[in-house]
C-alpha cells in the first residue's frame, strides 16, 4: 500500500487540505516570480508590486498554518516518538528555512520601497522562488510520510487533543 492512500483522520486531512489551499496561493505567486524573470522594463516594478501583495498575505496563511502544525501534531507527535527521534526537528527547521525566505523577502522589499528598481525587484525575487521550492518539497514530504506517521502513532486521545488544537 503507498502512503499518500492512507485513510487520515479528520484532524490530519484538515492540515492536508490546507496544504491543497496554501499550494494554491504558492502557485499563483510563483507564476509572477517567473513573469518577473523573463519581463524587462517598468512591467518588472508594477508585477513585483503584485508578488509583494501576494508574497504579505501568504506569509500570514502560512505562519497560522505552521502554528497548528508545531503546537498541535509536531508536539503529539515528539512525545510519541520521543526526544532522540529527528523527525519532527527536520520538520520545524524546514518551516523555519521558508518563513525565513519568505521574511527576506519582505524585508528586502521594504528596504528597496517605493524607489525599487527593475533589477533589485529581480533579486528580491529570488526568496520568493526559494521559499517555493523549499515549501513544495516540505508539504510533499509532510503528506507522503508525517502524516501516515501519525495516523499510525498518534493514539485517539491524541487525535481528540490535535482535534482541538487544530479545528
Amino acid at each position: 500500500m503507498k502512503a499518500c492512500n492512507v485513510l487520515l483522520s479528520a484532524p490530519l486531512q484538515r492540515l492536508k487540505d490546507e496544504h491543497m489551499h496554501l499550494r494554491a496561493a504558492m502557485d499563483h505567486f510563483y507564476e509572477i516570480t517567473e513573469e518577473i524573470e523573463y519581463e524587462s522594463g517598468p512591467g518588472v516594478v508594477q508585477l513585483f508590486a503584485k508578488l509583494h501583495e501576494q508574497i504579505s498575505a501568504f506569509n500570514v496563511e502560512l505562519k497560522a498554518h505552521s502554528k497548528r502544525e508545531e503546537e498541535g501534531l509536531f508536539h503529539l507527535m515528539t512525545l510519541r516518538l520521543g526526544e532522540n527521534d529527528k523527525t519532527i526537528q527536520v520538520m520545524e527547521e524546514e518551516h523555519e528555512k521558508a518563513e525565513q525566505h519568505l521574511q527576506d523577502f519582505l524585508t528586502e522589499a521594504a528596504r528597496a520601497g517605493v524607489a525599487i528598481d527593475e533589477y533589485d525587484a529581480q533579486t528580491i525575487t529570488v526568496y520568493a522562488v526559494q521559499a517555493y521550492a523549499t515549501l513544495t518539497q516540505h508539504f510533499a514530504k509532510e503528506e507522503k510520510a508525517l502524516f501516515p506517521l501519525a495516523e499510525r502513532i498518534l493514539s485517539v486521545n491524541d487525535m481528540a487533543e490535535l482535534e482541538k488544537i487544530s479545528g
